[in-house]
């Protein structure tokens, strides 16, 4: 009885991951546009945060902010916008904290 309850608890936490595509592909929940370059505000997010940024084919950098479980909660992609940068903000779900704001103020 206790493996049963311990494997539905295990998939109905896992089924609240969010995978890196998913959030990706998801339409912005907040747009910011900023003064600084877009590798200032990718090390900025990347530093506050203890993840890496990546660099992507398009041009635009992403920093994921993800869950004990691997799963992603916050997802941020970084634009060149002329001289300063535009920030795309999703969420997938919740977390405590908000040291990303100063990021892109």
């Amino acid at each position: 009885m206790k493996r049963t309850a311990l494997a539905l608890f295990a998939a109905v936490s896992l089924s609240a991951c969010a995978s890196t595509q998913t959030v990706l592909s998801e339409a912005p929940e907040q747009v910011f546009f900023t003064d600084s370059s877009p590798n200032e505000v990718a090390f900025c997010l990347a530093n506050k945060n203890n993840t890496p940024a990546m660099d992507r084919d398009d041009g635009s950098k992403v920093v994921l902010i993800k869950n004990g479980y691997g799963g992603v909660s916050l997802a941020f992609t970084i634009w060149p916008d002329g001289d300063g940068s535009r920030v795309e903000y999703r969420r997938a779900f919740g977390t405590i904290g908000a040291a990303w704001k100063q990021c892109v103020a």
